[in-house]
């Protein structure tokens, strides 16, 4: 929509603006949003928060009886005046809203429409945007970002516009039996007409060949100025079912409005699927009576570059990008999505998830940092009885535009909204429970046929013991947790205990799995995903060191543990697509969540895009992952490739390396390990095969030095540089997480990560996790602390490949841990079983001073192809913070 005027100010009063002619502002077209440079991946800068201002002049149309003014949302709040008349106020963020306008048009010359838009940060439960979401893992944009349309009635009664944003005519199937479905219609009638009169309302069911299916007819008597509903069954023989995205059959269900002689008033056009839902505690989601595991992904309604300002053809790419990577089911997190994407999972089948903007808290109570930990203060007020209402609003408003849509399945009533209570320290409150009970109880009224959900993160196997946790299972029909193993919450058999646990305390209460996933970096990359602990989150650092291979590494893992829980309703990806948030700087970008399995811009699908694609799709699918990994620090690889073809083959220029039958590829993942490369290029060929079909797929991998460079303890790689043989040089570096472009020593040396270890376990000499360090004491005694970040630890050995020779070894350690004391740790390290450093104590070389560096250098004789380097214990763990090998 075009045409318009728009200013950002915090200052301007309702007054000034009304009089302005808003000649000096800015002209802007429809969708629009305030906040579109903060949806980039190089961002910094908080996103405004505030009032935006909106004018418009146009005509009034010369048809029709009545007029309305439709909003398709408002971020957050939204104040609106015609020709100086308040319309009113609308409270929600991401629903439609409308005004009747006939009365306050002018018959002739230009309308002026005004539009306040606030979404202010709130800080006290008194303000205005105090509504959901109070906050969120996500950018609230502000502005009129969807559209804002003149809708007309052709006469004065017809069927009704102040149905919450809805059309005013309602469908379900009530009953599927017996090769019949019995389908009831609920349409809303208005009169605005001066007289009462009877009318005919006749209710429709059309085949996508137009022709009629099913028809009823009935005479109402509508009074002036009064409203009735009138409903009415539908009953079809031999349906077509909507069968998901294996056939996503729609009707067109028409009502229409009629006088006595059959003259038309008004007409609503709906599309409609037939089909029944429902979940099972025991054996997961069922559709018309057949079970379909649901595999989904997440989404926000975001594109790069425009925030929520998005155009059909910016949600057509997406769900493009869903369709093809095979998924049956999507999350609409963490709010109402607008109808065109509703339409658009109709058509394509996918079994939605809904959701209300109900997230992180109920009131505004701002969390109290206590110490270095983070952790904060439990809110203790109740829930305002405006916040409570408007969640109440924006549910009916959420269920009443959405109620006719076949592929929503799920209410979801909120998001971890426990978040804030989860860590916190000192009194709990429960001032949760009331507000879903109460939401759970108008959503049932509101619609008996679906399903309630709640995706949760921190209901445990057990009732909360002196209030450790606030615990709303049991509320809804159904229940999700959002999880995230071998990321935030330790390792994946974790996630199956958790949920069986549950399952055993709620047996009644189906369960699903909401968020999964992991971060990942294009630019970050690993050679072993067991070389260190990943980053997951380092505020006020500018790189968040996450690899695109751990990324990988950990959706195999959870899928692995997830694929045969068949009592699991459905299980969400989180997130489809990396997005904006003004809560965290990850991997390589500036303002962005990095879970998605595509990057922000949609340019690039991640190498977790492609393990879907080879176990969802039914496309042929032959991926060779790691192929941004280009410059490679060792000699030797193991080569992943997603496929579900029935056999794959590999070659290194040319060369065969083998082939690998799908049986022998768990979950379409076949493993080449120990694969030689050249030095030099290497372009690396996989051809999957199946039936008659073929598929290929080949990336080029440099090897431009014979150096094998190696990070204990490091799970990002660095790449190798420089002309060395590999016989002559090794170099270990020890972060878990560092890139090749971070990991260069002062001296040019690059280390790589850490690989060809057993045992111990990679370290950050500075915690990276999610709390803030504790100690942040800088390493001495080097030109490269760079070197000294990360170190392995435990009992641990490394089985190097070299070629034969004499070589030079240098190991560098630090001792990490302030609170040791000369003689609390000390080990040995052995190379090829002859000791060369005995009863080693780094604080005692390096006289009793903590973080400071010791280098100790010995030679070796390598006579079978393999260094072996023993680092055992005697007292305490040992360590090692980086390694350097030599040719003499």
């Amino acid at each position: 929509m075009r045409g318009w005027r728009f200013t950002f100010d915090n200052n301007l009063s309702d007054e000034v603006a009304l009089a302005s002619n808003a000649s000096h502002w800015e002209t802007v077209d429809l969708p629009h949003t305030w906040n579109a440079e903060a949806a980039s991946t190089s961002n910094s800068r908080p996103s405004k928060r505030g009032l935006g201002w909106y004018h418009l002049e146009f005509a009034t149309p010369t048809k029709g009886a009545r007029k309305w003014l439709e909003f398709g949302a408002a971020s957050i709040v939204a104040d609106v005046w015609l020709n100086g008349h308040k319309l009113g106020q609308h409270k929600g963020g991401f629903t439609v809203f409308r005004f009747d306008v006939t009365d306050v048009l002018v018959p002739t010359g230009r309308n002026v429409l005004l539009v306040k838009v606030d979404n202010t940060q709130p800080t006290s439960d008194s303000d205005r945007t105090a509504i959901p979401p109070l906050a969120g893992d996500f950018v609230i944009y502000g502005g009129l970002y969807r559209y804002v349309s003149l809708v007309t009635t052709a006469d004065a009664v017809h069927f009704d516009l102040s149905d919450m944003g809805g059309p005013g005519v309602h469908a379900a199937t009530t009953s599927l039996a017996g090769g019949t479905a019995t389908i009831n219609v609920r349409a809303s009638l208005k009169s605005e007409a001066r007289t009462d009169a009877s009318y005919l309302v006749r209710i429709s069911l059309l085949d996508r060949a137009a022709q009629v299916v099913r028809s009823k007819e009935a005479n109402q008597r509508l009074n002036a100025g009064g409203r009735l509903t009138v409903s009415e069954d539908l009953v079809v023989s031999r349906p077509h079912l909507w069968q998901g995205i294996e056939d996503p059959y729609q009707y067109k269900l028409v009502a229409e409005l009629l006088t006595q002689d059959g003259k038309a008033l008004d007409k609503v056009v709906q599309d409609f699927g037939i089909r029944e839902m429902r979940f099972d505690p025991h054996h997961g989601f069922f559709l018309n009576g057949r079970h379909v595991p649901l595999h989904g992904v997440a989404m926000h309604q975001e594109s790069y570059g425009k925030g929520w300002a998005e155009t059909p053809r910016d949600i057509d790419e997406k769900l493009a990008l869903v369709k093809e990577i095979g998924a049956n089911s999507i999350r609409l997190g963490h709010y109402p999505f607008d109808r065109y994407t509703l339409d658009s999972l109709d058509r394509m089948g996918l079994v939605a998830w809904a959701e209300l903007p109900v997230g992180i808290g109920v009131t505004t109570e701002v969390p109290v940092t206590i110490g270095a930990t983070g952790r904060s203060v439990c809110p203790r007020s109740d829930a305002t009885s405006e916040f409570r209402a408007n969640a109440q609003q924006q549910l009916q408003e959420m269920v009443h535009q959405q109620f006719n849509h076949a592929a929503v399945a799920i209410w979801s009533l909120g998001n971890e909204t426990t978040y804030m209570h989860k860590d916190c320290l000192g009194p709990w409150h429960d001032n949760l429970t009331p507000v879903f009970r109460e939401l759970q109880a108008l959503a049932k009224r509101e619609d008996t046929h679906r399903v309630t959900a709640y995706a949760d993160n921190v209901t445990q196997a057990q009732p909360p013991v002196n209030g450790n946790y606030i615990d709303l299972g049991g509320i809804t029909d159904v229940w999700a947790r959002n999880q995230y193993p071998l990321w935030y919450s330790g390792p994946v058999t974790r996630l199956t205990n958790i949920l069986d646990a549950v399952r055993i305390r709620y047996p009644d209460q189906p369960v699903g799995i909401s968020e999964y996933g992991a971060g990942s970096a294009l630019t970050h990359h690993t050679d072993n995903v067991m070389g260190g602990p990943p980053e997951v989150r380092n505020p006020g650092v500018p790189v968040v060191y996450q690899p695109e291979e751990y990324a990988s590494y950990v959706h195999e893992q959870v899928y692995a543990k997830i694929l045969p829980t068949d009592y699991l309703f459905a299980t969400y990806v989180w997130n489809m697509f990396d997005f904006a948030t003004g809560l965290r700087n990850e991997g390589d970008v500036q303002g962005v969540n990095t879970k998605g399995l595509v990057s922000f811009d949609r340019k690039t699908r991640k190498d977790p895009f492609y393990f879907y694609k080879a176990n969802w799709s039914p496309d042929l699918v032959t991926y060779i992952t790691s192929r941004r990994y280009t410059n490679r620090a060792y000699p030797i690889a193991d080569v992943k490739i997603y496929s579900n073809a029935d056999s794959v083959e590999l070659s290194i220029n040319d060369r065969s390396v083998g082939e690998m039958k799908q049986e022998q590829c768990l979950l379409k993942t076949c493993v080449f390990k120990n694969v030689k490369l050249d030095h030099g290029a290497n372009k690396v060929m996989a051809v999957g095969h199946r039936g008659g079909d073929t598929i290929g797929d080949s990336v080029e991998w440099w090897l431009n030095t014979r150096n094998i460079n190696i990070a204990a303890g490091q799970l990002t790689t660095g790449f190798m540089s420089g002309e060395l043989s590999l016989e002559s040089s090794i170099n270990v570096a020890t972060d878990p997480l560092v890139t090749a472009s971070t990991s260069a020593s002062r001296s040019g040396e690059l280390f790589g990560s850490d690989n060809f270890f057993i045992g111990g376990a990679g370290d950050w000499l500075v915690s990276k996790g999610l709390d803030a360090p504790t100690d942040t004491t800088p390493v001495q005694g080097t030109d490269d602390p760079q070197l000294f970040k990360n170190f392995r630890r435990g009992s641990f050995s490394y089985f190097v490949p070299l070629d034969d020779g004499d070589y030079m070894v240098t190991l560098g350690f630090l001792e990490p841990d302030k609170d040791k004391e000369i003689g609390e740790r000390v080990f040995d390290v052995a190379a090829n079983g002859e000791t060369k450093l005995e009863n080693f104590d780094v604080l005692r070389v390096g006289k009793g001073k903590y973080r400071t560096v010791v280098n100790e250098s010995f030679t070796t004789k390598v006579s079978n192809g393999f260094l072996k380097l023993d680092f055992t214990p005697r007292l305490g763990e040992a360590l090692v913070s980086n390694i350097r090998i030599r040719k003499q």
